[in-house]
């Protein structure tokens, strides 16, 4: 059984790594999609990763939403013992989805390749010299 500090630990290690994972996701696995499209699944992916909720009534601790839902359904009394946890998933999800949705009114900064102005950073010498 985990201590009250371990167990804060846990969780901040399962949260970080979540994040991290998708981050890579995002830039790495979806960067052929469009934007909304990318956002809109990563939104999905955060709510099923990131939403906690308690794995039972009498419980004291949080652990992720995805994970006792399948457990509950799984090796507990079906789809009654992991309601809560789907109601929290499609919750959290809608959210996600409409701060996907928002997030495209926000102006995309110019891709470095499709700019017109295509510089190296590096000026030209008599441009920048100043003569005394």
């Amino acid at each position: 059984m985990l201590t009250g500090d371990s167990y804060v630990v846990a969780l901040i290690c399962y949260g970080l790594a979540a994040i991290v994972a998708l981050v890579l996701i995002y830039r790495h696995w979806l960067n052929r999609l469009p934007r909304l499209w990318r956002r809109l699944l990563i939104a999905v992916l955060a709510a099923c990763l990131l939403t906690p909720v308690s794995p039972g009534p009498g419980a004291e601790t949080l652990a992720p939403a995805l994970i006792v839902a399948l457990f509950n359904a799984a090796f507990l009394d079906g789809w009654e013992s992991a309601r809560h946890a789907i109601l929290a998933l499609t919750a959290t999800s809608i959210f996600g989805i409409v701060a996907a949705l928002l997030s495209q009114l926000i102006p995309a900064r110019p891709d470095a390749d499709t700019s017109d102005n295509q510089s190296s950073g590096v000026q030209p010498e008599n441009s920048t010299s100043q003569e005394s």
